[in-house]
């Protein structure tokens, strides 16, 4: 038998069913999101944060079908392969996330995440979640703290 943990974070995602059966749909959900979870899972295992619980909640137009407002990371498609991010949920569903970058890209989403995961690795108190950093941190400082590791990233490369 399979223990839930084994599942990591695919067990606390979610998505709604969006392209093709809504009509509200602006963007894909349910068919994408398994592709951005897999990557995250493992990104967490590379890090040193593997049995870690997060949320990720996918929506294919912000009616919110799937609840993104309330995880740890909200996904909101804005149209075809553009998201709006949202962060600092909570896991009693009693806060509400923020807006962190809207119009993100499809294939930029991951990218964009895996900073914010190493400074939640790096920065987070005693078995703090995801959501509750973002919250704690505030997003304005998550930007600025990311620009700069892009910039740094940027400067060694040279």
């Amino acid at each position: 038998a399979t223990k839930p943990d084994e599942h990591g974070i695919a067990r606390f995602a979610m998505a709604c069913p969006a392209l093709p059966t809504c009509g509200l749909a602006l963007a894909e959900a349910e068919r994408v999101a398994p592709a951005l979870v897999a990557p995250v899972a493992e990104y967490l295992r590379e890090i040193g944060m593997d049995g870690e619980r997060l949320s990720i909640r996918m929506t294919g137009c912000p009616n919110g079908c799937a609840r993104p407002y309330m995880g740890d990371i909200g996904i909101v498609g804005r149209s075809k392969e553009l998201y709006a991010l949202f962060l600092g949920g909570d896991w009693a569903n009693t806060r509400l996330n923020e807006l962190y970058a809207d119009a993100v890209p499809a294939q930029d989403l991951l990218p964009t995440l895996q900073p914010l995961l190493r400074l939640w690795r790096d920065g987070r108190k005693s078995r703090e979640t995801f959501g509750d950093f973002c919250h704690r941190v505030g997003l304005a400082a998550l930007r600025e703290r990311t620009q700069a590791m892009q910039a740094d990233i940027s400067h060694q490369e040279k």
